[in-house]
């Protein structure tokens, strides 16, 4: 995700409000609930991982990470791009 670091934190929380508003749109309150615990878990999962990595590269005395391996080619906003689509086109079908 090397897309991170060029967006700068207003357009970064823009990003996810307008991904928020446009899920909310055809879902009921349930499902709403439902997709945001959803997203709430995908938050913690990182979150996780990054504090666990930061207690590594503490004690390790590096600041590398051991997640290069996930890092893909294709640029953050495109990125994002499909990620909405992929979920507009699941939630289509419900």
């Amino acid at each position: 995700m090397n897309f991170l670091p060029k967006i700068n934190a207003f357009e970064f929380t823009t990003i996810a409000f307008v991904i928020g508003i446009i899920l909310c749109d055809d879902l009921t309150p349930a499902e709403q609930n439902s997709v945001g615990n959803f997203f709430m878990l995908v938050g913690q999962v990182l979150s996780t991982n990054a504090s666990q990595q930061q207690v590594i590269n503490n004690y390790n005395k590096t600041s590398s990470s051991s997640n290069t391996h996930i890092v893909g080619d294709e640029t953050g906003i495109d990125s994002i791009k499909k990620a909405v689509n992929i979920i507009n086109e699941n939630l289509s079908k419900y």
